[in-house]
């Protein structure tokens, strides 16, 4: 299972869910799947800027790595693939930090991205003030 938090942003009409923030609630995430799927079950703990561990090892996940399934319509999925592909090529750039997989903890994902993969609006699930 996993823990899910939601960072907001603020401009002068008020905040907006920016990013989300998936930890593996037990361990270190399973890079032996083929695909990792996230419940999205409201609400979210909203977190921080300021709460967020700068020393904790984060991966971005960009809109190509997320699917859905006809099997898990309620859940985010993250193809680890496509994850492991992009940091063997980040692996081969000159001044990239060296880190082992079970290093990563914890995923951050656009919501925007979110949005449109779920083909879901985020106005309907989250309360913007």
């Amino acid at each position: 299972m996993y823990n899910l938090s939601v960072i907001y942003d603020y401009n002068e009409e008020g905040s907006w869910p920016a990013w989300m923030i998936i930890k593996p609630a037990a361990g270190g995430f399973d890079w032996k799947q083929e695909t990792l799927y996230v419940p999205l079950r409201t609400p979210f703990q909203k977190l921080s800027r300021d709460e967020i561990d700068e020393y904790a090892l984060g991966l971005s996940i960009v809109q190509t790595e997320l699917v859905i399934s006809t099997d898990y319509p309620d859940q985010l999925g993250v193809y680890l693939p496509r994850v492991k592909e992009r940091i063997k090529k980040i692996r081969g750039e000159s001044y990239s930090p060296l880190f082992q997989l079970s290093d990563i903890q914890h995923f951050v994902v656009q919501m925007s991205d979110v949005e449109i993969v779920m083909q879901m609006n985020l106005s309907s699930i989250f309360d913007f003030r």
